[in-house]
């Protein structure tokens, strides 16, 4: 069974998604926190993994 690749969405609705704020998500895209595509010379767009993985590398304290 092949697996499709992951859609790319808008940093908007990435901010939605993972319940941050937008401007949030472009300043770590901008720093390069957080990988970012601009096919066919495009808006931004990331992938909602990479934009929640960036989140959990950010993890500080708790019980695991």
């Amino acid at each position: 069974m092949e697996k499709s690749p992951e859609k790319c969405v808008n940093i908007k609705n990435a901010a939605e998604m993972v319940g941050a704020k937008e401007w949030h998500i472009r300043r770590a895209v901008k720093a390069g926190l957080i990988p970012h595509y601009q096919p066919y010379n495009s808006r931004r767009l990331v992938k909602l993994s990479e934009v929640v993985a960036y989140i959990d590398s950010c993890r500080k304290g708790g019980v695991e």
